[in-house]
């Protein structure tokens, strides 16, 4: 067994009594907190007390033994670590005949993957497509040369702009339509609707250079509309879909064989819906509509321009499993998005069937994303259900042995990641066992493709962070030594990074085990040193480890010194992140801290002194965020110290808009924070 909590129990026994007796009434603990993260004149006038309630941090180096320990009372609480260790082969040469099939089968993945996804990488390693303003300049120059005032009548080259030469003609056209597609910012459609009305524009009346020549004819095509199809598809606004689809009739309506909607047309008006429909509640009611209307195309037509694939329906899915259900009368939903996600797999097998269309088949990416929408439902039952279309996959890959319907380790992660949110009793064990099952799969060779990952074992560590069994810190830190044991079997790909290290100081923030702070803090000074002696970027400590231990200290339970405790951690670790190169407190924190003080204080003119001077500062760094205004208002403060600190009676409820834009400017409300307060 594993552990990384301090072995401190003959230790602190002995020097309890001594210490309890040095322990000073909460106003000196108060401002010697507060000194912490005050001005050096506030610090000074701290040292007039008494010596400070606050115990010394050591901050020796842990012991090699670290993992190797563990506090009696825990090892006496804690289940057996389940028999699921995976019996490996003595034999070498097969052990590294598996390995060298694995490696060899993860290259050719990626050399698919590469080559399906060609355009993606093409972008995402195209410095000038990935520039905004390079393409805002660009464009803009594009339609300042092509205005109708200029009249062009000749291939026109701009000269040098942007630092090379740029053509009119249809492929710089295309080109710029295609960078703003994936740009990702808010005016991407804007920049990609003119640009293909000033195509419209010029297609009955010109073409540039050689009439002959494909190559330089400027008005638009099939490919032209899809493009932008895609630029409003990754919008993402409400409206996309309805935008989208809008153009695919206008190309219908030319009924111009250039400019025909193909298969691919189609695709993205229905990823269009997919995508608005978290605030679209009708869009996968018309992203289904759509794919439907693709067979009736493939039915009533020779050529197959048009016929649904899984790629299509796999956007369908998509957008199903972002759907609320019905919304009635009264304001409930009635439905299960994931449920009708679900179905669309047997619709698809059944036109499979019937109609001899393969590529509408369903594979791997399909039921991948109906997992996905059971881990992300909600329902008593979604692992269950998720878990069984993981089952239904291998036993179609058993079989039929075809790649495309064979489950992988994002499969298995999924499922994994169901179970974790499941809320169910047995949620995490289920997890870690289906984690072995993985372990397994790879090690007899019966799945390379299964290899568990480091994201793999985290959501396992997920699991039991949000079990609520009592010794689910143990069975954390026991799956996270197991991580750091196959690493150095070369395993690289599982070696804990700070996400692991987070998610196991979490597993004791929301337990009930006796002094958390203490073993929350040992947790990180292990990483700490581990990135110390390593430098590997992936161990490197960052906002959510500092407020992930934040979050042990704000719900320590336990005695007068325990209490004490909690607040000394959580001070050396503010100051700590306030002077470290690893980032700076944010509005989390900050939150976080408060929340400390106002769980391990009781109400003084003390605590009262460090609320103000933690605020002051947090509005000093533009940190006031919600949650700050929220422990504020949760603090217990009477009207008049809250109206001077904030400026706003505390009856009037203040928003953030009711404060200084100064005080709020570096709050980014709604990132995803794990350590977030229980």
């Amino acid at each position: 067994a594993c552990s990384i909590m301090m072995n401190r129990n003959a230790s602190r026994r002995s020097s309890k009594v001594k210490r309890r007796s040095d322990v000073m009434n909460f106003t000196a603990a108060g401002v010697a907190a507060a000194a912490l993260i005050a001005s050096p004149l506030l610090l000074s006038a701290t040292m007039a007390f008494h010596s400070p309630v606050c115990y010394p941090i050591s901050h020796s180096r842990a012991s090699p033994s670290l993992f190797a320990t563990i506090e009696s009372q825990q090892e006496q609480q804690a289940i057996q670590f389940d028999d699921q260790d995976v019996d490996i082969s003595e034999d070498k040469q097969q052990q590294e005949e598996l390995r060298a099939t694995a490696e060899e089968t993860q290259k050719k993945k990626k050399q698919r993957l590469f080559s399906k996804h060609n355009n993606n990488f093409r972008h995402n390693n195209n410095k000038a497509m990935a520039d905004p303003i390079f393409l805002q300049k660009r464009t803009e120059t594009l339609l300042r040369m092509t205005s109708p005032e200029n009249n062009i009548i000749d291939s026109v080259s701009l000269g040098n702009v942007g630092g090379g030469n740029m053509k009119v003609d249809k492929r710089t056209f295309d080109w710029l339509i295609d960078a703003w597609a994936y740009s990702g910012t808010d005016h991407a459609v804007e920049y990609a609707l003119k640009l293909l009305k000033r195509m419209e524009h010029f297609k009955d009346r010109m073409t540039m250079g050689d009439e002959d020549s494909d190559d330089y004819e400027l008005y638009p095509d099939v490919k032209t509309y899809t493009k932008v199809i895609k630029a409003i598809a990754n919008s993402g606004k409400e409206d996309a879909g309805e935008q989208a689809e809008a153009i695919l009739n206008r190309m219908i309506d030319m009924n111009d064989p250039a400019t025909m909607p193909n298969t691919y047309t189609y695709t993205n008006v229905i990823d269009a819906y997919a995508r608005s429909a978290p605030s679209n509640a009708k869009a996968p009611y018309s992203a289904q509509r759509l794919a439907e209307k693709m067979e009736e195309l493939r039915a009533t037509s020779s050529s197959e321009l048009v016929k649904p694939t899984a790629r299509a329906w796999n956007s369908v899915i998509g957008a199903w499993a972002g759907w609320l259900g019905e919304e009635m009368p009264w304001g409930e939903y009635v439905g299960s998005g994931a449920e009708r996600a679900e179905s669309c797999l047997a619709i698809m097998d059944e036109l499979a069937s019937v109609t001899g269309n393969e590529d509408v088949r369903p594979n791997s990416y399909n039921f991948n994303s109906v997992i996905s929408a059971w881990a992300n439902n909600g329902d008593g039952d979604a692992a269950f259900r998720a878990e069984k279309i993981l089952e239904q996959m291998e036993i179609l890959y058993r079989q039929t042995g075809q790649e495309d319907v064979k489950p992988r380790t994002v499969t298995y992660n999924a499922v994994i990641d169901a179970w974790a949110k499941s809320g169910e009793l047995d949620g995490a064990h289920r997890a870690e066992l289906l984690l072995g099952h993985m372990m397994e799969l790879f090690e007899t060779g019966h799945n390379v493709d299964a290899k568990p990952n480091v994201r793999s074992f985290n959501t396992v560590l997920n699991a039991w962070a949000k079990s609520g069994v009592f010794d689910a810190p143990v069975r954390a830190l026991k799956v996270l030594s197991r991580m750091e044991e196959l690493a150095k079997s070369d395993w690289d790909d599982v070696l804990p990074d700070a996400t692991s290290f987070a998610t196991v100081i979490n597993a004791y923030a929301r337990s009930q085990t006796f002094g958390k702070a203490d073993s929350a803090y040992e947790v990180y000074t292990y990483m700490k040193e581990l990135y110390d002696a390593t430098r590997n970027i992936k161990l490197r400590p960052n906002n959510i480890i500092y407020n992930s231990v934040l979050n042990a200290c704000a719900f320590t339970m336990g005695d007068f010194e325990e209490q004490s405790r909690a607040i000394e951690i959580a001070n050396a670790m503010l100051m700590g992140l306030d002077e470290s190169p690893y980032g700076r407190p944010d509005h989390i924190t900050y939150g976080t801290y408060l929340k400390v003080i106002s769980n391990q204080m009781d109400p003084s003119p003390a605590r009262t002194e460090i609320v103000a001077t933690v605020f002051q500062k947090c509005a000093r760094d533009g940190m006031v965020g919600g949650m700050v205004l929220r422990q504020l208002r949760e603090m217990g403060m009477s009207d008049e110290e809250y109206e001077d600190l904030v400026g706003v009676s505390v009856w009037k409820a203040p928003s953030l808009s009711d404060l200084p834009r100064s005080w709020t400017c570096n709050v980014i409300e709604g990132k995803k924070i794990t350590s977030k307060a229980i």
